[in-house]
């Protein structure tokens, strides 16, 4: 008897061993709470993000995000990441074309409507909805999904929570104005007088000509929309909808561009542009502006003129030049619009490779529990203020911040909640019924965001424009760059550009993609509402 109960002793603990070492089986809850408690098979998952250039991520010990994630659904993920930009969307062509694809990445809207077109993405239908993703439905609506989708072509693309207030406008160094004695300009002209200022006249006092009225950063392609020679023109963003005319405006192909070309010539003749803007790439023209070598700079960055945020423009002046005073201007009032309103169209899609869904879709459901926790309040919270009781507390819906604790564990840790937060990547706590309360918010960044508010806004398109089936956008865009550099750096003026715009719209069937275009957005339009005609 003594031996049968040491048996069955050593049995028992071997069995226990055994379930403990040799499963691959775990209890995680799921994101959405609808699976929660539910056995899940641990994942290996690779994602490749857009990222700020100044951001990156912690060591494993300091990376709390990963780290909840990677408990919480039983993974072990790898995050790749790039600046939004040239080299990520060359990166990604290369990744899709290669076969290696990732369980989940990010693309352009140009970029993932090839890959739809190319039969590369996977279907969301069956993935992607309110029962699977109840947090992400709270930013996006049905509608709007369903006005993402390309025509002929099954749900290929989600788009990711997107700004709907928008925060574009031009900044200025209050600082240099007051040395010259300068108003904040109130028109063009006015803003090119106090660029010839910053240039010519020696703002920072310190004996040398080495300071620029203004710069941007085309990374070598087309005319970035940030000289100011656009709003001057009545042309903001990509797309323009007249309501009066009841016309849809392509602007970077407009006969309008004429004018912004010659006006673009003129800043560079007059050597008021840093002459590294075309092959400047995004941040380097505002590392410029926080060095202090530029005095007017165009930005969507909410938090550009912040001191109350430890790595934005203003700040990072202020470590260089004390006095340094970067704010909003709107030296536009004779045009009715400075920027234009968040909408789909500018947001960027989440993907799927259709590989990765037919091998092993439980890698695209689990990548999918996890972006819907990302979209939730846990979510929401942990990627943009840090660990409750230690960088902010929390009282039913107040956030209230503690940025000595943000400091010290986020900021100086690579700013890494920066990458994290890129589902979210938008500053609106209140769709989620949360209000957050910064103690480092000063008056003045108040009055800043209250400036930047107030610029007046254009609605924007109400669905995501594709082209027709068989026509890439792409080579459109790279003919229309090249052409748009010749009339800048080898054409005397910008007569020339109706002629250009002629072969666009011809050759490269620029009137057919944007008819294309009227149509998609007559589909949504009401009967008294229809746009003319492209032209």
């Amino acid at each position: 008897m003594k031996t049968l109960k040491v048996l069955g002793a050593v049995m028992l603990v071997s069995t226990m061993v055994l379930s403990a070492c040799g499963t691959k089986e775990e209890k995680t809850p799921a994101a959405s709470g609808n699976d929660a408690g539910t056995a899940k098979q641990k994942l290996d998952l690779r994602w490749f993000i857009f990222a700020p250039a100044n951001a990156s991520l912690p060591s494993a010990d300091k990376d709390f995000v990963k780290k909840a994630i990677e408990e919480k659904f039983n993974v072990s993920l790898k995050v790749d990441y790039l600046p939004f930009g040239t080299d990520y969307d060359n990166k990604i062509n290369v990744i899709m074309t290669s076969g290696d694809h990732p369980d989940m990445f990010l693309a352009n809207g140009a970029a993932s409507q090839k890959f739809a077109v190319d039969g590369l993405l996977a279907d969301q239908s069956a993935f992607v909805t309110k029962a699977t993703m109840p947090n992400y439905f709270k930013w996006i609506t049905e509608d709007e999904i369903k006005n993402y989708q390309l025509k002929g072509i099954k749900h290929s693309r989600s788009p990711m929570p997107f700004q709907r207030n928008t925060y574009g406008s031009f900044y200025i160094r209050k600082d240099w104005l007051d040395k010259f004695n300068l108003q904040a300009p109130k028109s063009y002209d006015e803003l090119m007088n106090a660029m010839r200022k910053f240039t010519n006249d020696d703002p920072d006092g310190n004996g040398k000509k080495d300071t620029y009225g203004f710069s941007a950063a085309a990374a070598g392609g087309r005319l970035p929309l940030d000289f100011p020679a656009w709003v001057n023109n009545g042309l903001v963003a990509d797309f323009m909808i007249d309501d009066k005319n009841l016309e849809f405006v392509e602007t970077q192909s407009s006969l309008k561009l004429q004018s912004v070309l010659q006006n673009v010539k003129d800043m560079i003749k007059d050597g008021v542009v840093d002459p590294d803007w075309f092959v400047n790439k995004t941040p380097q023209h505002l590392d410029k502006g926080a060095q202090g070598k530029v005095g007017v700079l165009w930005s969507t960055d909410k938090n550009f003129a912040l001191e109350s945020v430890p790595n934005s423009v203003q700040s990072r002046t202020k470590q260089i030049d004390p006095k340094a005073n970067w704010q909003p201007i709107f030296p536009f009032a004779n045009q009715p619009y400075g920027w234009k309103q968040g909408t789909t169209g500018g947001a960027s899609p989440f993907l799927f490779s259709k590989t990765v869904a037919e091998k092993n879709p439980e890698k695209v459901k689990r990548s999918v529990e996890i972006l819907d926790w990302l979209a939730s309040e846990e979510g929401y919270l942990m990627t943009h203020y840090g660990l409750e009781g230690r960088d902010y507390k929390k009282d039913g819906k107040k956030i209230t911040i503690d940025p000595a604790s943000y400091e010290a564990n986020i900021t100086k840790n690579g700013s890494f909640l920066d990458i994290w937060k890129f589902f979210t990547n938008l500053d609106e706590p209140s769709v989620l019924g949360l209000e957050v309360i910064d103690p480092r918010v000063s008056d003045r960044d108040r009055a800043v965001l209250k400036f930047v508010e107030a610029i007046p806004k254009h609605a924007g398109e109400p669905v995501t424009l594709a082209p027709p089936e068989g026509m890439n956008i792409g080579d459109f865009r790279k003919e229309m760059a090249r052409l748009q550099n010749v009339v800048l750096f080898d054409d005397k003026d910008a007569s020339n550009w109706p002629k250009y715009r002629e072969e666009l719209m011809t050759k490269y069937k620029g009137q057919q993609i944007f008819q294309a275009y009227v149509d998609q957005v007559n589909a949504v339009r009401p009967a008294d509402k229809q746009l003319k005609p492209f032209k």
